[in-house]
């Protein structure tokens, strides 16, 4: 019982309580917990990512396990479809554990055993659209700066406004997680890949879960840090100037997706209809993909609320990670 209690606490599972006898003397009823440790299983599993995280960050890993079962049981592509992008991803940045889990979806799914061996093994005939989302899909997590207009236009051809959205938010997923995997260095879990988490969240709870105390940031600016033998080399030649003029060239850039239509932002609470509105990327994302966009900013506000990071030492994070990615933005 005391293990169900530590993963419901600290992920927010959603619980019920049991109602109490009709009237004295009737059978005793169990608590809710009780009643979960006489039956098996006592708890869903978790992936050994979100038994890593849960401790320094428990509300970011309850969002993260709500945003992971979205991309892997719900993703509006379908679960093929997904789970090849998931798997190419995973390839082109090395991050086995995500390769092994994307095939397991995709069997759990019941995607047929014969198309999986045939895309894993590069055999069989594959459509000229998946080929060319697929390989959209490579070259988009290798060098993203590199993609073309061209190559863009030519899967928003193929897959519509809507599909292609989903595509770039599978993939920017993907993108976001398989780093935390692969720095967490995490391995399969024995017995193999772990079901996305099918158990609801409750995000009343979830917001009583204490996180654990950060170190104020006066602090760290004393702390002695390791020498590092090398260090990123940013091009000299490039002024302030040369950057301002660049992000007004990049302004006059015409859209590669057509805006979606305003009707689709009826009823949206105002504060994201400040952002659509004010915000093209946001535009796009909420318009044709809104379920995949809040779940992503869920996640994105737990980890902004619960890490406490300093504005500065963030934004200059940010910095170096578009820099280093040699994205205009």
């Amino acid at each position: 019982m005391s293990s169900f209690l530590a993963v419901a606490l600290a992920a927010g599972l959603a619980t019920t309580p049991v109602p109490a006898p009709a009237k004295p003397g009737g059978l005793p009823v169990a608590t809710n917990l009780d009643a979960w440790a006489q039956i098996p299983p006592k708890y869903p599993p978790l992936p050994v990512w979100a038994r890593t995280l849960v401790g320094p960050l428990p509300k970011t890993t309850g969002a993260m396990l709500e945003l992971d079962h979205l991309h892997r049981a719900e993703n509006p592509l379908g679960p093929a479809l997904s789970g090849k992008l998931r798997w190419v991803a995973a390839d082109a940045m090395g991050c086995e554990y995500a390769k092994r889990y994307a095939v397991a979806d995709m069997k759990r799914a019941k995607v047929p055993q014969a198309d999986i061996d045939n895309f894993l093994e590069g055999v069989g005939a594959t459509p000229d659209d998946e080929k060319l989302l697929l390989k959209f899909a490579r070259k988009l997590t290798r060098a993203a700066y590199s993609v073309t207009d061209e190559e863009f236009a030519a899967v928003l051809k193929a897959y519509g406004p809507e599909r292609t959205c989903g595509a770039v938010h599978t993939l920017a997923y993907c993108n976001f997680h398989n780093r935390i995997l692969l720095a967490v260095g995490a391995e399969v879990e024995e017995g193999g890949p772990i079901p996305p988490l099918s158990v609801p969240l409750d995000a009343d709870r979830r917001k009583d879960v204490p996180s654990p105390p950060r170190p104020e940031w006066d602090d760290l600016k004393t702390a002695k840090q390791p020498k590092v033998p090398t260090r990123s080399v940013w091009a000299d030649d490039e002024t302030a100037a040369d950057t301002t003029a660049l992000l007004e060239a990049q302004k006059e850039r015409p859209l590669r997706i057509p805006l979606p239509d305003a009707k689709r932002f009826a009823g949206m609470p105002p504060e994201v209809k400040r952002q659509t509105d004010s915000i093209v990327w946001m535009t796009v994302s909420m318009g044709y993909q809104p379920r995949l966009t809040a779940a992503w900013f869920a996640a994105l506000r737990a980890y902004q609320s619960e890490a406490k990071l300093n504005r500065l030492a963030s934004n200059s994070v940010f910095w170096v990670v578009t820099r280093g990615n040699e994205c205009f933005y």
